[in-house]
């Protein structure tokens, strides 16, 4: 189906469905109308329209978004009005975690900035505070599967993710959910099944732990947290009180990979020249729509980036101040040594403990086929798996010609991924977009 097509039968499902009658409850507060949906199982689906920004929020899983639950209650607004909700004094809490805890009436606070931003960081910690009941059903599981054993629940029952994450979700907390997701995702026929199925349980559970201890948390490590279980923070508030860095930036690296059904996910990694950080510009694609323009590999760009909030900061947004610069990467400095790399990998991994990528340039490293994988070996001789098919790795291998080179990519705790490499002055992209 084109997406043209998919889109008309979309709008038409939401014109049958904009009626009273399938949205039993409808209320009003101030400028947001909001309603919940009977779902599978005892379910609700959570719908909310910002009649001031036209902003559409729906709780189900389905995409793309809007979606059609949220397009029905907004062709309804349309043809009923005003006099089909019921107005009340306040927002439920549910209705203030689905549009993101930012308060109702937004467009008319008053005040400076900063306060705005504090305010809505208060909000978005009460949304943790909120899921606590799910972080209770969470660790009840885990530890039962633990008790039983993973060859235990895998055998009684084949998909045995698919209950702790409905639950994860209706507790909104989507990264959880989708976490276990992917978990189940990972072929029983995988020799690392146990190792990965463990670790990422394991993942699981120091958020539990985390909750647990929230009231201690750093600040920025509490954002982690928050991140790791869903709870995004918001890019308008990003860019207004984000960790800002202007630098002359390198694009050391850049791969496009399907998330779960119908979404993808773009990563591109940024290397400042004069500050040394790192940053990762994420991009995301639903329903084959495709992903909006970006740098190209190997270009050399200049402009500022406001941070995410992290103990360990990566993610970034633009600012609007970027021009390309009329050169291209030639030369990439990084870690000499295997041990080197070690050492600041774990000092990153202490600070961030849900951190799923460290980025990773390597000065000078041989690559090389041994046995049925890749690798690549430093000047004391010491190898790394290479996580890469193998038509990039032999690339990799003949355009080292047995010599070492800059190699830059992403170390996922197990293996090492590279996405570009640099040798006598020429930069080369490992995965073609």
């Amino acid at each position: 189906m084109s997406k043209l097509s998919e889109k008309t039968e979309t709008g038409t499902r939401a014109n049958l469905l904009a009626r009273p009658v399938f949205f039993p409850e409808r209320f009003m507060f101030e400028k947001i109308i909001f309603s919940r949906i009977p779902a599978a199982d005892g379910r609700f689906h959570s719908v909310a329209m910002d009649l001031t920004s036209r902003a559409l929020f729906c709780s189900c899983p389905f995409f793309p978004k809007p979606c059609v639950h949220a397009l029905a209650l907004s062709a309804m607004y349309a043809r009923e009005g005003e006099s089909c909700f019921t107005r009340i004094d306040a927002l439920p809490d549910w209705a203030t975690a689905l549009i993101s805890g930012l308060p109702a009436g937004r467009g008319r606070q008053t005040g400076p900035p900063e306060d705005r931003v504090a305010t809505q960081a208060q909000r978005r910690f009460e949304r943790l505070e909120r899921a606590a009941n799910g972080f209770e059903d969470l660790e009840a599981w885990l530890l039962d599967t633990i008790r039983r054993g993973l060859a235990t629940v895998v055998s009684e029952d084949p998909r045995w993710w698919e209950n702790i994450a409905a639950r994860m979700a209706d507790a909104s907390m989507p990264g959880l959910s989708r976490s276990l997701r992917l978990l189940g995702q990972i072929p029983a026929s995988d020799p690392d099944w146990a190792a990965k199925t463990a670790g990422g349980l394991a993942e699981c559970y120091l958020a539990v732990r985390a909750f647990r201890k929230r009231d201690t948390l750093p600040r920025d490590l509490a954002f982690d947290l928050q991140n790791f279980v869903g709870i995004a923070a918001k890019k308008e508030n990003v860019l207004t009180s984000g960790e800002r860095q202007h630098d002359v930036w390198a694009i050391v690296g850049q791969l496009e990979e399907p998330l779960e059904d119908k979404l993808a996910l773009r990563r591109t990694w940024l290397a400042g020249g004069k500050s040394g950080r790192m940053a990762l510009l994420l991009d995301f694609s639903f329903g084959g729509a495709g992903f909006p323009p970006g740098f190209m590999p190997g270009s050399i760009q200049q402009g500022t980036l406001a941070y995410y909030p992290s103990a360990f900061a990566q993610r970034a947004l633009l600012l609007d101040d970027w021009t390309e610069l009329p050169k291209k990467v030639e030369k990439l400095h990084g870690f000499e040594d295997f041990d080197t790399f070690a050492n600041a990998y774990a000092t990153a991994l202490a600070k961030q403990p849900w951190l799923p990528y460290f980025p990773a340039v390597f000065s000078a490293a041989t690559a090389c086929r041994t046995g049925s994988r890749f690798v690549f070996m430093d000047k004391n001789g010491k190898s790394l798996p290479l996580n890469i098919p193998d038509d990039a790795g032999w690339r990799l291998v003949a355009l080292g010609g047995g010599h070492p080179l800059a190699l830059f990519g992403e170390w996922d705790g197990s293996s090492f991924r590279p996405l570009a490499a640099v040798a006598e002055g020429r930069f080369v992209a490992l995965f073609r977009q």
